[in-house]
Formats: structure tokens, C-alpha cells, sequence
């Protein structure tokens, strides 16, 4: 008797260490997964540069501008350029070098909410070096992003930087005014650089020369 409950209790103990490796080498695959996943959109070069909650705002971040775009209704405000916004971020990417950000000089922002789309004016904007390092600026209009363009993918450059309001100071990465984005080449005459919420709202910087 004394051998069949102590045979019981060895056969509970290893159903329950492999219940625990299953459960681990699934946590594990998904971890992986997500991994790859977030190293397909994202340099691993760039990891401990990036802010952590940035890295859901960079992954997969077209797509999810297309979720966003696609829960506007008919009468929202600006619905008749939804088109125009999807061709935009659908257009195939091209390989992007510092050499194809020379000449832009223009930029305007098309903003998606809940509330519509809303497209303004082109501004003044430049494409230099600071510290180095390659640095854009948007330098006219009241809405102003600036901050490092950083290597990422062959189709893609990840922009860290900050905003600000009219004529305030340029804000840091990393401030409370932080803000990451991806910059596609989409034509020889054409940049976007994407700013994605996730499940919120996004923005496009659209350049041309």
C-alpha cells in the first residue's frame, strides 16, 4: 500500500514539473516571438536608446495607423482625404540613406483622431547635423517636432526627439514632451515620418523638396 501512494505521489510530482516546463517553454515562445516581432521594425542596435514604451508606438506602426484610420465614419471631419492618408502609408518603402535627406526643406502635418483628418499647410523644416549627429527640425508653423534621425532598417530611420509650441525651447527625447517616430522613404521625391498612439491617434509628417 505504502509503495502505491508513494508511486502516486512520484507520477502528481512529474505531471506537475512538466506542466511547468510546458507553461515556461510557451512564455518562453511567446517572449521570442514578441522579440522578433519587435526586431523586425526596430534595430536591436537601437535598444537602451529607446524608451521602453516607445517600442509600442514604433512596431508595426503602419498597421496600426491603417486600425486607427479604419474606425472613421463618412461624416467624420476630413473623410474625403481618408484615401490620400492610405495611399500614403501604403506606398512600398524604399532603401533610405542620410544622402536622400538632403533637399527637403518642406513639410506638412496630417493629423488622424476620432475626430477626422486633419491636413495643414506645408512649413519650413531642415534636415542638419547637431552634435554630429544627424537632427531634424521643423522651424516654422505652431506645431513643432525636432530630435536624431537614427539608422534602423534598409527602408527605415527611427526620429527621437521632443515637441514644442511656436517659438518655445526645443524639447529633449526622453522629456516630458518626448516623442519617437519612423521615417520611410516613399519615392524619390518623397519622406513620411510616422507618429503613431496606438489605438488612439497618429500623425504623418509628410515631406517633399
Amino acid at each position: 500500500m505504502t509503495k502505491t501512494i508513494l508511486a502516486i505521489t512520484i507520477l502528481l510530482l512529474f505531471q506537475d514539473i512538466n506542466l511547468c516546463a510546458q507553461s515556461s517553454n510557451n512564455g518562453m515562445q511567446r517572449e521570442m516571438s514578441a522579440k522578433a516581432l519587435e526586431e523586425s521594425y526596430v534595430s536591436p542596435s537601437l535598444r537602451g536608446t529607446i524608451l521602453h514604451d516607445d517600442y509600442d508606438a514604433l512596431v508595426m506602426c503602419k498597421e496600426k495607423a491603417l486600425g486607427i484610420l479604419s474606425t472613421l465614419d463618412n461624416s467624420d471631419h476630413g473623410i474625403k482625404n481618408r484615401k490620400a492618408v492610405e495611399k500614403l502609408l501604403n506606398q512600398k518603402e524604399h532603401e533610405i540613406s542620410l544622402e536622400d535627406l538632403r533637399g527637403y526643406h518642406r513639410v506638412r502635418s496630417i493629423q488622424v483622431n476620432n475626430n477626422g483628418i486633419f491636413t495643414y499647410h506645408y512649413f519650413a523644416c531642415r534636415f542638419t547635423k547637431q552634435d554630429g549627429k544627424p537632427f531634424f527640425e521643423k522651424t516654422a508653423g505652431s506645431q513643432r517636432k525636432s530630435g536624431f534621425i537614427y539608422a534602423n532598417k534598409p527602408t527605415s530611420m527611427i526620429f527621437l526627439g521632443g515637441w514644442s509650441v511656436n517659438d518655445e525651447p526645443q524639447t529633449e527625447y526622453g522629456s516630458r514632451n518626448s516623442v519617437a517616430g519612423t521615417l520611410y522613404k516613399i519615392n524619390d521625391n518623397k519622406l513620411i515620418m510616422l507618429f503613431v498612439r496606438p489605438y488612439r491617434d497618429f500623425e504623418i509628417y509628410e515631406f517633399t523638396k
